[in-house]
């Protein structure tokens, strides 16, 4: 009989344990989405930094008027502005801060190579497979990063 009470406590156990490691279990795999999520985010920010970057140069170095100037200039501003995020998120989540330059210069070489290989359509391109979607960040990345911060946890 005591045997019983002994399996019975065991099984038990086990159970309680099973109980409790699936909701840390479960809570981890958030945790690991919410991280990817936030490095692919700041990548993302990465490449639109690039973008911008790229993007000013090209119109501050077209002729023009104080205008084109001053547009320039804000672009110039929106990369930065993006690369200062790319970099903070990579911190927040412990990667190497160093890590979105990287990325951006990266995807700065391939931009300009998609230029070079295609100038007569590398405006078109350029818009479509970046622009676009930067635009789009530049509105959707507060949101994101709260949502996938929330996931992350503090």
């Amino acid at each position: 009989m005591p045997s019983m009470t002994i399996a019975k406590r065991l099984t038990v156990s086990a159970l309680c344990c099973g109980l409790i490691w699936q909701p840390l279990q479960a809570e981890e795999e958030r945790r690991a989405r919410g991280r990817s999520g936030l490095s692919d985010l700041s990548h993302e920010m990465s490449t639109c930094a690039a973008y911008f970057s790229l993007l000013a140069s090209i119109v501050q170095n077209s002729a023009g008027d104080d205008k084109k100037t001053a547009a320039a200039e804000r672009i110039k501003l929106t990369g930065q502005a993006m690369l200062t995020q790319a970099i903070n998120i990579a911190k927040y989540i412990g990667t190497d801060g160093n890590l979105p330059m990287q990325w951006v210069q990266v995807r700065l070489k391939e931009m300009v190579e998609t230029i070079n290989n295609d100038p007569p359509n590398s405006l078109r391109i350029m818009h479509t497979k970046y622009g676009q979607p930067c635009d789009e960040l530049l509105i959707n990345a507060p949101q994101r990063f709260l949502d996938l911060r929330q996931d992350y946890g503090d």
